[in-house]
């Protein structure tokens, strides 16, 4: 299976040197499909995109269930400030949810929701459980007007699981 994000990152690097060679670039965002299975994954392994695809699957398990659509769609933009904030929630210790209007206004979105996790050796079916006992974050993950999305894994210093999910729709 393809590394979406190690593509991106050869992609973002071929446009900043596209760009530095004054090259025209097209200006569409970055996107790729969340799969409808999930990969072989452990909570051992924070960071990797088979796990943030586990969690995603899981998330859209949960949306059909309830008769809500799929989240079709990974956004490059959306996806980088998820990690962005799940590396300094790892940092800083603080975890606390990012005001939304930065992803609004930062990715060109119209709606954006978080859901953030914290915990010892959290599974993606662990994560999304626990989001969806939580009524705020439940109604994130299950509002029909999310579209696409970002998502985070990464371990804090004392070794536990952070999860971010950035859900969002596009302007």
């Amino acid at each position: 299976m393809p590394q979406p994000r190690r593509f991106l990152r050869l992609a973002a690097l071929g446009v900043a040197t596209a760009l530095a060679c004054g090259m025209p670039v097209a200006a569409e965002a970055e996107t790729w499909s969340v799969p409808r299975t999930a990969p072989a994954t452990t909570a051992d392994d924070p960071g990797s995109d088979a796990l943030e695809t586990a969690v995603m699957v899981r998330i859209n398990e949960a949306r059909v269930d309830r008769g809500l659509r799929r989240i079709r769609t990974f956004d490059g933009c959306t996806d980088r400030l998820a990690e962005k904030w799940g590396a300094r929630i790892a940092r800083t210790g603080v975890l606390e949810h990012r005001d939304q209007r930065e992803v609004l206004r930062r990715c060109d979105h119209s709606w954006a929701g978080e859901t953030l996790v914290r915990g010892a050796d959290l599974s993606p079916a662990a994560m999304v459980e626990l989001w969806l006992d939580s009524p705020g974050h439940r109604a994130i993950l299950l509002s029909p007007r999310a579209r696409r999305a970002g998502v985070a894994i990464t371990r804090d210093a004392q070794g536990r699981t952070v999860g971010v999910v950035n859900l969002v729709r596009e302007s």
